[in-house]
């Protein structure tokens, strides 16, 4: 009789020992499966898409924004802030998602949720890149320095229709930014920025490879709705031209800034042969510049709606596209036809406020039309 009450509670202890072997198995499992999910793959588009995808979602070729990457990266590791790090957004896909949503060409919820972020954290990440890039504005966007330097950008622009002397090309043109509303900041929604916009007036000089040489950037008022010819004469460029740093050299322009001795226009109503060679090398000329914006505006759409952001972080967005805009002239990146066809007449495509300058020539014009377009 007692060997059998041991045998029973043999039995009984073996049952509980399964039970807790049961038990353990699954625990293990749970946090396998735990680990797994944590685990999970993050969406990488310099991996899970193909090259074609690649460059219409990023406007690039894969390695061309690799090579951007490297150039950000540490800047933006250092740089690295609080509102950020609760996020946990890799550096690489911190700029992947500032690009994407620069180049417009989707609504920027998808930019956000394809990177699995929330609009606000990806308006912090896009303002930040934008910051970053917009500090090395002095190494990828300036005017030629040295004599040979200023000899080539001339031969290049006059191997285009034989326009002697040039030095860049100058357009300008406005894009719309909402500034933020800090109240907004504490609101429920996803927006945190408020409908009223605002304009800044942009000013580029490129040279005749459509890289962007001189950048000026300015708030538009309300009050003082100023003409194109009244915005060149703020900017630091005609500064440079008037304390004689491009001596003998000239600017091309459309039709409505007003001529002067740094900045050469088309003849309004050439009287002669000699304004009319002019007036056709100088519109051939100067469709490098309306073929910068051009390309500029195609890779990122954003500038043809609207900038979300302060004034400043605006201004840093264009400044940063700009460089961006550089970089992809420098290394031949044909994610955005290079060859689209514009007309080198349409001069007025990218006209900002849209006041014609008051008539007047110009006599080192007239001078120049004689040495150089005298008729035969």
């Amino acid at each position: 009789m007692q060997d059998i009450q041991i045998f029973e509670r043999s039995l009984k202890d073996l049952e509980c020992f399964k039970d807790f072997q049961s038990f353990v198995s699954t625990k293990n499992n749970g946090q396998i499966r735990a680990t797994h999910m944590k685990k999970t793959h993050r969406f990488n588009p310099l991996t899970d898409l193909n090259e074609n995808q690649f460059r219409i979602k990023y406007r690039y070729t894969k390695e061309n924004l690799r090579r951007i990457i490297e150039i950000v990266r540490d800047d933006l590791e250092i740089e690295y802030y609080e509102p950020l790090k609760r996020e946990q957004v890799p550096i690489d896909l911190q700029i992947l998602s500032a690009i994407r949503l620069w180049g417009g060409t989707e609504h920027p919820k998808l930019t956000a949720m394809a990177h699995g972020v929330s609009l606000r954290t990806l308006a912090k990440i896009t303002r930040r890149v934008a910051s970053v890039l917009s500090s090395k504005a002095s190494r990828y966007i300036r005017m030629p320095a040295t004599l040979s330097e200023k000899e080539r950008m001339m031969c290049s622009f006059q191997a285009i229709a034989n326009m002697p002397q040039v030095i860049g090309a100058l357009l300008q043109t406005t894009v719309r930014f909402q500034p933020e509303n800090l109240a907004a900041e504490d609101l429920d929604g996803e927006n945190p920025f408020s409908p009223r916009e605002e304009e800044l007036h942009l000013q580029i000089v490129c040279d005749a490879a459509h890289k962007i040489r001189d950048l000026d950037i300015r708030l538009i008022e309300e009050h003082s709705m100023l003409t194109d010819t009244e915005m060149f004469a703020l900017s630091k460029i005609k500064e440079r031209f008037e304390q004689n740093e491009f001596r003998g050299r000239i600017l091309l322009g459309n039709e409505m800034v007003r001529c002067s001795s740094s900045l050469f226009t088309p003849v309004r109503f050439p009287r002669n042969q000699s304004e009319e060679l002019y007036n056709h090398a100088h519109s051939i000329t100067y469709a490098s510049a309306r073929k910068c914006l051009n390309l500029l505006m195609s890779r990122f759409g954003i500038l043809g709606t609207e900038i979300l952001g302060s004034h400043g972080s605006a201004k840093q967005t264009i400044t940063a596209l700009s460089i961006l805009h550089n970089m992809a002239m420098e290394w031949a990146d044909p994610s955005i036809d290079t060859e689209q066809n514009i007309s080198p007449f349409n001069s007025t495509f990218f006209n900002s406020i849209g006041r014609a300058p008051k008539s007047g020539e110009d006599s080192n014009r007239r001078q120049f039309i004689k040495i150089h377009f005298a008729s035969q």
